[in-house]
This record gives C-alpha cells, sequence and structure tokens, in this order.
C-alpha cells in the first residue's frame, strides 16, 4: 500500500488536453520500482484500446465494461452511416459524435477521461488510481500525437489516391 502511495504521489497530476507530463515509458519505469511484481502485471494489462487480461476484477469490469460500449457505439455510428440512418448509441451522445473525424475523436477520448474520473472516485492511493491514471496518460498521449496536417494528407491519400500505382 505504501508504495502505492508514493508512486501516486510522485506523479504528476494530468488534466485533460494538456501535453503528457510524463512518457508512458517514464511511468512504466517508475510503476515498475514502486510496485510488486502482482500489481505491475496487473498495470500492464491494462489498455485503453480494451485489450485488459486478468485485472482487479471490479476494476476490469466497470473499465471493460465502459470501452466494449464505446467501442459498439463506435461500430454502430460507422454501420448508421453505411445504412443512411440515425445510429442506436448505447453510452455515446449525438453531441460526441458530430463534427470531423479529429473532433470526434477528441470528445470521445474527454467522455472516456470523465468516465475513468467517476470510476476512480473515492479510490484515492489504490491499484484502482493507478490503473486510472494510466488509461487516462495514454488518452493524452494519444491527443499529443495528433498532427493535422499529417492527417489531411492521410485523407487526401486515401480519398485521392495518387495515379502512382493506377494501371491505365
Amino acid at each position: 500500500m505504501s508504495n502505492v502511495v508514493y508512486l501516486m504521489s510522485s506523479l504528476p497530476s494530468l488534466t485533460f488536453g494538456q501535453k503528457p507530463p510524463i512518457s508512458l515509458s517514464d511511468f512504466k519505469e517508475d510503476a515498475k520500482k514502486q510496485l510488486s511484481a502482482k500489481h505491475f502485471k496487473m498495470l500492464e494489462r491494462v489498455d485503453v484500446q480494451g485489450n485488459n487480461g486478468q485485472v482487479d476484477k471490479s476494476f476490469l469490469k466497470n473499465v471493460n465494461t465502459l470501452l466494449k460500449e464505446v467501442y459498439q457505439d463506435l461500430s454502430e455510428i460507422r454501420e448508421a452511416r453505411k445504412q443512411n440512418r440515425q445510429a442506436n448509441l448505447i453510452r455515446l451522445s449525438l453531441i460526441a459524435i458530430a463534427g470531423n473525424p479529429l473532433q470526434r475523436e477528441k470528445q470521445i477520448m474527454k467522455y472516456l477521461w470523465e468516465e475513468l474520473e467517476s470510476i476512480e472516485s473515492g479510490k484515492t492511493f489504490s491499484m484502482t488510481e493507478v490503473m486510472v491514471y494510466k488509461l487516462k496518460l495514454q488518452i493524452l498521449s494519444r491527443m499529443n500525437s495528433f498532427n493535422a496536417k499529417l492527417g489531411a494528407e492521410v485523407l487526401t491519400s486515401i480519398v485521392n489516391p495518387s495515379k502512382k500505382g493506377e494501371v491505365q
């Protein structure tokens, strides 16, 4: 327990939308030094993409349910667009999916952030708090990786593919 207290006390606070104040690798290094092998293995399995393995059951249930439902909503949004109909969403609001792809992604991450805060609420200096910290850090890292210019180039290459590889 005291190692979790020390770890959480030594980590910089996270705020949605900020540049990550610590890298994921630095966080992992600090966590490995402070946590037991069992707890560190548990932490390594936690992933915002939903690839969570054997983790604390109550935490895992809450987070896996959240991620599963958000990803189901994303799939439903794609399907509804193909079929030109209104999406039937479980978690996300229509506001969260409005706008261009970058705006949607940011809104979805903001939603995940807020939900993680509610899961973490009242769990001070616990493994739940450590795992939520990692998930939030992954969200910030992903947001920080967005590059509007590069994204526009990728979109253009998909929408208007180069004629180099085309057979005439």
